[in-house]
Parts: C-alpha cells; sequence; structure tokens
C-alpha cells in the first residue's frame, strides 16, 4: 500500500457505515411509503372530516421519498468511491452526510405529525 500525500487520508469507516445507513433506511422509507400512506388514505375517508393542509400533502406526496432515496444512494456511492480523500472533501462529505441525515429524519417527523395530529385531535374531541 502506498504512502498517503500530506492533504491525503483514509477514508473513516464509521463514515461509510453511516451513509449506507441511511441510504438504506431513506430507500426503505420509499419502499414502504405508498402503502402505508394508502392505509392512513382509507382511514382519513372513514373519518369523513376535512384534513389539515400539511395532512393532506403528506398523503399525496410518496413520490418524494424515492427522491430522498436516490440521493441517499448517490451520497452513499459517492463516499464507497473514493477511499483517499483530502481533508476538504471529508469536510464536504461529512456536511453532505449530515445535512442529508437531518433534512431526512425532519421529513419523517414532519409526516409522521402530520399524519398523526388529526387522530389525536379527533380523540380529544371524542
Amino acid at each position: 500500500m502506498s504512502e498517503l500525500g500530506p492533504d491525503d487520508i483514509e477514508r473513516p469507516v464509521g463514515f461509510v457505515i453511516t451513509s449506507v445507513i441511511t441510504a438504506f433506511f431513506s430507500l426503505s422509507m420509499a419502499i414502504r411509503a405508498p402503502e402505508t400512506l394508502r392505509h392512513f388514505r382509507e382511514l382519513f375517508r372513514g373519518f369523513g372530516a376535512d384534513l389539515p393542509a400539511i395532512t393532506f400533502v403528506a398523503l399525496e406526496s410518496a413520490w418524494i421519498w424515492w427522491l430522498f432515496a436516490v440521493i441517499g444512494i448517490a451520497i452513499a456511492i459517492w463516499i464507497l468511491s473514493s477511499a483517499r480523500i483530502t481533508h476538504a472533501q471529508f469536510r464536504t462529505m461529512k456536511i453532505t452526510v449530515r445535512s442529508f441525515t437531518l433534512l431526512l429524519g425532519l421529513a419523517v417527523a414532519l409526516t409522521a405529525w402530520a399524519l398523526y395530529a388529526p387522530i389525536f385531535r379527533l380523540g380529544a374531541i371524542v
């Protein structure tokens, strides 16, 4: 194995694992979202009540999870393709993975809130 240059580092294994787990999670969300959202649509149809706009958007946006999956897989491939990187590349990759993970987590949390808020509101009324 050749020596690394002064600006090159070996890509940390934990960093690779994080990016692969995030890509896997986003792909699994994309695969499960259409069916899950279909069940929620049926549930809300049974309520017969008007839904808040955020809930309606969450129910009709199953395609967005495929966008997250494609981005997550692309980031993982980008990180896996470079065994040796500079400090600047590592910093860019680290910011990208953290930002994507945060954005994905926020999307999951917002979707969960949008789907369950009408159920809890109805439960408070009954």
